[in-house]
């Protein structure tokens, strides 16, 4: 469908509005960005993507399910929702496209409400879904950008074994956003099975624009169109970065977390350990679990009658891309080295950054009569406080790896 087709919707018929509401771990970064760098031609072409930013994305989804996040309480993000939804009723193009993939996680009275503040429109869902082996690894991964502590093997184990009983907040967070059929069966209740539609995401080695082809299609965007060369963000690490964050977690658990997110998510992660080694695999001794329980999945869609774009077969993982499997928790101090020297390095370099910009700071306050010791003192204490939560994490680093002092062995759960 091209531009002039977008634009050209009957009178009195509704928008489109698509909820692109998941899962995580699918692409669904890479698709926001795209959109956000081309929220000008896609407004020509009568396509409203009407975020400001990549936060109110966020802060608009937890208004819509109702929830807190990060120590705020809901009350916090109220009226992001409102804003969204003002803008989307208020369009008089042909469509809207909202994305957050943690939509899938909302309630039905939350989705019912939500869906409610932004009529007349006509509706439609759409899930990006990649197989479970992968899922669950990289949910696994997410979850020590956390903080949290939790081993590959456990976390694994304990979702396969309880599901959503599984210890909070994984059992719930994961099957809660991550099982295709699970989450739209819950908005099923309010959109018509034929307006929800499966995106598959193809297994590694297909063209890098596959996902925004198959996004294209559905949404009715002209995929040659747009600008889809975007920065890397989101990162995904190997074994030994991963495990090495794991293990700084436990002397990380008491951080804030508007200090710990950033500084390791956007720096560590992002600037710092991206890549590296062996990548993350699936335990062996769920593979069979993991095929039986994806195939049932794609049985579940099937016959539930919602769209398909792409190929259900991608839902089953391939052994071979799980191959060699390299256990992050039996990695040694050594094996941890170089990935504890590349960020002991990188976390020094920022410090250092962020320590010549505290002194171009203080130097611009100047000598001015009036501003007295009191004041500058003040300013350095406020300014400084993550400088020294940089440094104090190198160190900590150093020490865990035993390249600093004693060596000691890695903490375990």
């Amino acid at each position: 469908m091209d531009a002039a087709q977008l634009q050209a919707r009957e009178p009195g018929q509704p928008k489109k509005v698509f909820f692109h509401i998941g899962a995580p771990k699918t692409g669904s970064t890479y698709l926001q960005n795209v959109l956000f760098q081309n929220k000008h031609p896609l407004s020509a072409a009568g396509v409203l993507f009407p975020y400001d930013e990549p936060a109110q994305c966020f802060f608009s989804m937890l208004d819509f399910r109702g929830i807190g996040w990060g120590g705020k309480r809901a009350s916090q993000f109220r009226g992001h929702w409102d804003a969204v939804a003002t803008r989307t009723r208020e369009w008089s193009g042909d469509t809207v496209l909202l994305s957050n993939e943690l939509f899938a996680g909302a309630r039905p009275d939350r989705i019912e409400a939500g869906l409610a503040s932004i009529q007349p429109a006509d509706v439609h869902v759409i899930f990006t879904a990649r197989d479970l082996a992968r899922q669950l690894v990289s949910d696994w991964q997410e979850q020590i950008k956390h903080k949290h502590t939790v081993t590959l093997e456990t976390f694994v184990s304990d979702l396969i074994e309880m599901g959503r009983d599984a210890p909070a907040p994984f059992g719930e967070l994961f099957w809660g956003t991550h099982d295709a059929a699970y989450v739209l069966e819950r908005w099923a209740q309010f959109v018509p099975a034929s307006n929800i539609h499966v995106v598959t995401v193809a297994h590694p080695g297909a063209p890098p624009e596959t996902l925004w082809r198959r996004y294209c299609a559905v949404t009715g965007l002209a995929a040659d169109s747009y600008n889809t060369d975007t920065p890397r963000v989101n990162q995904s690490l190997g074994v030994a970065e991963t495990e090495l964050l794991r293990r700084m977690n436990f002397d990380a658990k008491h951080m804030a977390i508007e200090i710990y997110d950033p500084l390791v998510r956007m720096v560590l992660v992002d600037k710092i350990l991206g890549g590296g080694s062996s990548k993350l695999t699936l335990p062996p001794e769920h593979m069979e679990w993991v095929t039986k329980r994806s195939q049932q999945l794609i049985d579940e869609l099937s016959t539930a009658g919602y769209r398909i774009q792409g190929d259900l077969a991608e839902l089953i993982p391939r052994p071979a891309d799980h191959l060699p499997y390299v256990s992050p928790t039996a990695q040694s101090e050594a094996d941890l080295a170089n990935a504890a020297i590349r960020a002991s390095t990188g976390l020094l370099v920022h410090s250092g950054r962020q320590r010549r910009r505290l002194l171009e700071l203080q130097q611009s306050l100047g000598p001015a009569p009036s501003r007295t010791r009191w004041d500058v003192d003040a300013v350095r204490d406020r300014l400084s406080g993550p400088y020294w939560s940089v440094r104090s994490a190198g160190g900590r680093l150093l020490r865990r790896t035993g390249l600093r002092g004693a060596s000691s062995a890695g903490p375990s759960e």
